[in-house]
């Protein structure tokens, strides 16, 4: 048969009419697989989502309870088109949360191909990393009344968030005013007894932030892991509440020849100060700090006389050799010519700034010291007159920070941080 172009309009009717079919087919089929690439997309996020909220809470016996109704929240039924709920199943084993989730995905053009519907699955895992935590409330004189009672009821909320985990993770309590209480050392089971020693703090006296934060990377505080291989080391986090600016700080100091372990402190917004003996709760040596309710610090410095037989080291100038603010010879942050044995009104008047400068820079010098220790620290602040800049330094950086006008705010702030620290245990 001679072929003509008439003719081969029929063949090609023909061969369309077969190949058709198979092209609807596979048209169908891509969009019904970008249908199902979406769900399952859907489904491992809401894997994830329950593999770390299982984790956050896998001390408690509700753990896998927890994370499978994690699951179905974050995958409700219906959702993008599916006919049947998602199954979650949630297992335990060595810190570890392990999630598998399944749906099955309808077709829609892909049913001229006798696919009705497809079983799409996924799974996660989360590990819930230990932590070690140390409270630094600050306690000082402005901070009685309502401040002190919504600290104490934030304080209290805070710890017993980690109620289901205080078995293995580690918790300690600092509080400070002119002086510094370890109310309890860095240690597990911890509700409890912290939840009795916040209760049974009270506020007075001056604000020795440095001290405090130095006592939290001490002995009874937060070990230093700085020799620990990462994968190894225990996530630890410092949290810092002040109303207040440093107007104190601890040191070894000299007065008439004797060295102290004593706290020089700054009454008031000027940081005026001279001596005053005082206890010093959590330490066994008698300490000594300033303050102007006794003594003027003027002339000399100290308030002791400036006539009479002089001893031998101030034979030049007639004054005796402890009529000079030996308090600070010994400082890092010390004064030039230590031993020089009087001051005039003019010189001495510097110093005000000098100790509130110097209890500033010793906290953020302790703080740095922790950071550089992998400490992440949170800062608190509360009131309109706190020092923002301060607290910035303090702090492991802008999401790291927290400030509040009034102090009904406090349980809200305590209990963002709390949730923020068992997210960020979980990996």
């Amino acid at each position: 048969m001679e072929i003509t172009p008439e003719n081969q309009k029929g063949a090609i009717s023909m061969l369309y009419m077969f190949i058709l079919p198979v092209l609807l087919g596979f048209g169908a089929l891509a969009i019904d697989v970008a249908s199902w690439y979406a769900v399952r997309a859907e489904l491992s996020k809401s894997v994830d989502a329950a593999a770390f909220a299982g984790a956050a809470s896998i001390a408690s016996d509700q753990a896998t309870t927890l994370a499978e109704d994690f699951g179905r929240e974050n995958f409700p039924s219906g959702l993008l088109g599916t006919k049947v709920s998602a199954t979650f199943n949630a297992t335990l084993g060595d810190h570890t949360i392990r999630v598998t989730g399944s749906v099955p995905a309808p077709t829609y053009l892909a049913r001229i191909l006798g696919i009705n519907q497809i079983a799409l699955s996924n799974a996660g895992a989360a590990k819930k990393n230990k932590v070690e935590i140390m409270l630094v409330l600050d306690r000082s004189g402005s901070m009685s009344g309502t401040p002190i009672t919504n600290l104490k009821t934030a304080a209290k909320s805070f710890v017993s968030f980690f109620k289901d985990t205080e078995a293995e993770d580690k918790m300690g309590l600092i509080s400070f005013a002119t002086g510094v209480t370890i109310n309890l050392a860095l240690g597990t089971n911890y509700v409890a007894p912290m939840t009795t020693a916040i209760t049974n703090m009270s506020a007075n006296g001056g604000t020795n932030a440095e001290d405090a934060v130095a006592a939290a990377g001490g002995a009874s505080g937060l070990p230093d892991q700085s020799g620990i291989p990462v994968d190894k080391r225990i996530q630890q986090f410092l949290i810092f509440f002040s109303d207040g600016n440093p107007t104190a700080f601890r040191g070894t100091f000299k007065y008439n020849g004797t060295d102290y372990d004593a706290v020089a402190l700054g009454t008031g917004t000027n940081c005026d100060a001279v001596y005053t003996s005082m206890g010093y709760p959590g330490y066994p040596d008698t300490v000594r700090y300033y303050n102007t309710s006794t003594l003027s610090p003027t002339p000399t410095g100290d308030g002791n006389r400036t006539s009479g037989t002089p001893l031998t080291a101030c034979t030049n100038n007639g004054r005796y050799l402890n009529a000079y603010w030996h308090v600070f010879s010994d400082s890092k942050y010390g004064i030039a010519n230590p031993t020089q044995c009087r001051r005039t009104t003019a010189q001495l008047s510097f110093l005000p700034a000098y100790i509130c400068s110097t209890a500033e820079q010793m906290v953020i010098d302790h703080a740095q010291e922790l950071k550089n220790k992998y400490v992440k620290i949170y800062t608190i602040g509360l009131g309109s007159t706190i020092d923002k800049t301060l607290l910035s330094k303090l702090a492991s950086g802008p999401t790291y920070q927290y400030y509040t006008p009034t102090s009904d705010q406090l349980q809200a702030i305590f209990k963002t941080i709390a949730k923020d620290i068992k997210l960020r245990l979980v990996e």
